[in-house]
């Protein structure tokens, strides 16, 4: 069986693991997987991953609120340049925190500048939103026609208003450690969600082929309906429909 991956950071396991780590991407049978960048400190190691495996990894390039107050001065030309380098490239992961972010201090322009880009570029945005939900519902009309709620762990109300909003949902096993995540579940509609890992941090890639069998029962499918499904929805999402 075949996966996609929407969500991981290769650049932050240990250095020496990389390529045992696209190896293993390979034999577990991951096909795609996108590799997202959090702030321009690791934007070349996330390009060396791209160059390394062309054909499996996928790079997204922001700059995310943990890491805003470190971000150079003009890394919005910086991140505009990096997207023109890279055509296949998405944006983010960026977007708003307000459970672990320093402060609010320039997240909202921050966010802004990004989806603008994405916008100007015609790419996918990744976005985290934590402890956010009514900022961020203030950006529904500016984002761009496709783009990410990652690893969803919301509401139940603002799932639906993203949804109505057009976003795409991609679920991490950590949903399955919510109170409503069989509500979640079941709430995203087949054309709508990803799968990712969110590794090496919520949990690790092979976790996925679980998460889809997990998912899949709670929607009352098969597993390999469900991921034949995810892959489509992942390539649609990378390159429109």
């Amino acid at each position: 069986m075949q996966f996609t991956d929407s969500h991981l950071h290769l650049q932050d396991y240990k250095p020496n693991d990389a390529q045992q780590i696209i190896a293993g991407l390979r034999a577990a049978g991951f096909i795609r997987v996108v590799c997202a960048a959090t702030s321009p400190a690791d934007w070349d190691k996330v390009a060396a991953f791209v160059e390394a495996a062309p054909d499996l990894v996928v790079p997204a390039f922001g700059v995310h609120p943990w890491y805003l107050s470190a971000a150079p001065q003009g890394w919005q030309t910086a991140l505009k340049t990096r997207l023109e380098c890279f055509p296949a490239a998405w944006v983010g992961e960026c977007g708003l925190d307000g459970l672990k972010a320093p402060s609010w201090d320039g997240q909202e322009e921050a966010f802004a500048a990004q989806l603008e880009l994405a916008r100007e570029f015609n790419r996918p945005l990744v976005v985290h939103s934590l402890k956010a939900e009514d900022k961020l519902a203030r950006f529904w009309r500016l984002l761009p026609p496709r783009f990410m709620l990652h690893s969803f762990g919301g509401s139940l109300p603002f799932l639906r208003s993203a949804l109505s909003h057009g976003a795409y949902i991609s679920l991490s096993p950590a949903i399955l450690r919510r109170k409503n995540y069989a509500l979640i579940a079941a709430a995203v509609p087949a054309e709508r969600l990803l799968l990712e890992s969110d590794a090496p941090y919520l949990s690790d890639y092979r976790d996925i082929p679980d998460l889809a069998a997990a998912l899949a029962d709670i929607r009352r499918t098969s597993a390999a309906a469900l991921i034949t499904r995810v892959n489509q929805n992942f390539e649609e999402f990378c390159y429109g429909k």
